[in-house]
C-alpha cells in the first residue's frame, strides 16, 4: 500500500468514514505499532515516551472514562500514522523527533508553580507583568499569547499589571470565577481548600462574572469581591488600592483575615503550619499592615499581642495557645 492511500485510510477512520470491518483493521494496526512487534522509533522505551508526550501535549476535553480513552487512541492514532509516513528508515529519524516537539509546543500550555515562601515574577509574551506569591500555579498559551492573552490561575495568588490592548482584552480564569480586563492593575487570590477566590483592584477597572449563575460585578480602583464558591455568592469589599500588591515587596495586609486565611497566608509565603491549640479560632479576625517582614517572628508577635496569646515554633510548625 502506498503512503497516499495508508493516509486518506487514516484520515477516514479519524473522520468516522469507515466501515466496521476497516475501522477493526485499523485498530488491529494500531494495537501493533503501540506494541513492541513494529517500531518506528529508536527503541522500545523511546516509542513509549515520545507517545506518553504526545498524549500529554495534545489538550484532550474532560468527559468519561471511555471516551477520553478513545480520544487518546485517535489522538495518538493520527500522530503516529503521520510519523509512519514520514518513513521507517533511521536517516529519518530525527525529522520524525522534530515534527513530535512541533506538535507538542503549539498545543502545551506553559505552567508556572512556585514553592513555599517564594516571589516570583513572569513576563509574559505581551509585556505584563505576573507577581506569584509561594504555593502557585497559572498556566498560559505560549505560542500566539498576544492574540489571546489568556490565563489559567489553577491555586494561589498573584499580582497583575496588565499592559493595555484595547484589541485583545486580557482574561484570567481563577477556579469558579472569569476576569476580563483592558489594561490594569489588580489583585487575585484563588484558594481551591477554601472554596473562595478574592479579587481586589489597585488600578483601572474590572469584570468578575462567576461561571455557575453567571452574576458580573464590575470593579474599579480601591474596590474587591470575594466569591464563596459553595453558596455561588459573592460579597465586595473596600481595600486601600495603595497595599494591594504590598506582598511583591515583602510586606502583608490583613483586613478582617480569619484564622484560615492566616493559616493559608503563612503556608504560601513562608512554608510554615500554622495550628492551634485549644483557641476557638472562629471568633478570630486578623487586621495589621506591616510595609515590611523582617521575620516570621515579628508578624506572630504583633498578631498574638492584640489577641493576648503566645506562640512557639517547633521545625515548620507554629502553635498559638493561651
Amino acid at each position: 500500500m502506498d503512503s497516499e492511500r495508508f493516509k486518506n485510510i487514516i484520515q477516514e477512520y479519524l473522520n468516522g468514514g469507515l466501515s466496521e470491518e476497516a475501522k477493526e483493521k485499523v485498530d488491529r494496526w494500531y494495537q501493533t505499532v503501540s506494541s513492541e512487534e513494529v517500531q518506528p522509533f529508536a527503541d522500545a522505551q523511546d516509542r513509549d515516551r515520545i507517545k506518553a508526550e504526545i498524549i500529554a501535549g495534545l489538550p484532550i476535553p474532560q468527559c468519561v472514562e471511555k471516551k477520553t480513552i478513545k480520544l487518546q487512541k485517535r489522538r495518538w492514532l493520527a500522530v503516529a500514522a503521520l510519523v509512519m509516513l514520514t518513513g521507517l528508515g533511521s536517516a529519518l529519524f530525527f525529522y520524525k523527533v522534530d515534527i513530535r516537539h512541533e506538535l507538542l509546543q503549539q498545543n502545551q500550555l506553559t505552567a508556572v508553580l512556585t514553592l513555599p515562601g517564594e516571589v516570583r515574577a513572569v513576563k509574559l509574551p505581551d509585556s505584563s507583568t505576573i507577581f506569584l506569591s509561594g504555593n502557585a500555579k497559572l498556566r498560559f498559551q505560549e505560542t500566539g499569547f498576544q492574540d489571546a492573552r489568556k490565563i489559567y490561575l489553577d491555586q494561589g495568588e498573584a499580582f497583575f499589571d496588565v499592559k493595555r490592548d484595547s484589541l485583545h482584552p486580557f482574561s484570567i480564569e481563577a477556579g469558579d470565577v472569569d476576569i476580563e480586563v483592558l489594561g490594569t492593575s489588580f489583585n487575585v487570590n484563588n484558594t481551591p481548600t477554601r472554596q473562595q477566590v478574592v479579587v481586589g483592584v489597585k488600578t483601572g477597572r474590572v469584570r468578575v462574572t462567576a461561571k455557575e449563575n453567571h452574576q458580573e460585578h464590575i470593579l474599579t480602583a480601591g474596590k474587591g469581591l470575594r466569591y464563596h464558591t459553595n453558596e455561588q455568592l459573592f460579597t465586595a469589599f473596600d481595600t486601600n488600592p495603595a497595599h494591594i500588591n504590598i506582598w511583591t515587596t515583602g510586606g502583608i495586609m490583613l483586613d478582617g483575615a480569619s484564622f484560615d486565611e492566616l493559616q493559608d497566608l503563612l503556608a504560601s509565603r513562608y512554608g510554615m503550619q500554622l495550628k492551634a491549640n485549644g483557641l476557638d479560632t472562629k471568633r478570630f479576625s486578623y487586621s495589621l499592615l506591616i510595609p515590611k517582614v523582617e521575620s516570621v517572628d515579628q508578624m506572630l508577635t504583633m498578631i498574638c499581642t492584640i489577641h493576648e496569646l503566645k506562640f512557639r515554633r517547633n521545625k515548620d510548625e507554629i502553635i498559638l495557645y493561651k
